[in-house]
């Protein structure tokens, strides 16, 4: 999934053609562009998984670990849903 923007708290939004993601809580700082690959549930209670990230300013040549926390996964419509529910007004 690619990082297309930022969300409060310091999420990010990532999307490829399987839908949309929302994580948060990792180590490392993304940009736009960055690429990040779901690879491991770590834990089920909090939705944390063991990640692979590729940046875009190294040409997605490598790619690191990192755990991150999935918040939100769906589709654009799911997103705007999410996003209803979760704002405070």
């Amino acid at each position: 999934m690619d990082v297309i923007g930022y969300m409060h708290h310091a999420d990010l939004l990532l999307e490829d053609e399987q839908g949309v993601a929302i994580i948060g809580g990792g180590n490392y700082v993304l940009s736009i562009g960055d690429r990040v690959v779901l690879r491991q549930k770590l834990n089920a209670k909090n939705e944390r998984y063991l990640v692979d990230i590729s940046f875009a300013s190294n040409q997605h040549q490598s790619t690191c670990q990192d755990e991150w926390c999935v918040k939100f996964t769906g589709n654009r419509a799911e997103l705007q849903q999410y996003l209803s529910a979760t704002t405070v007004h």
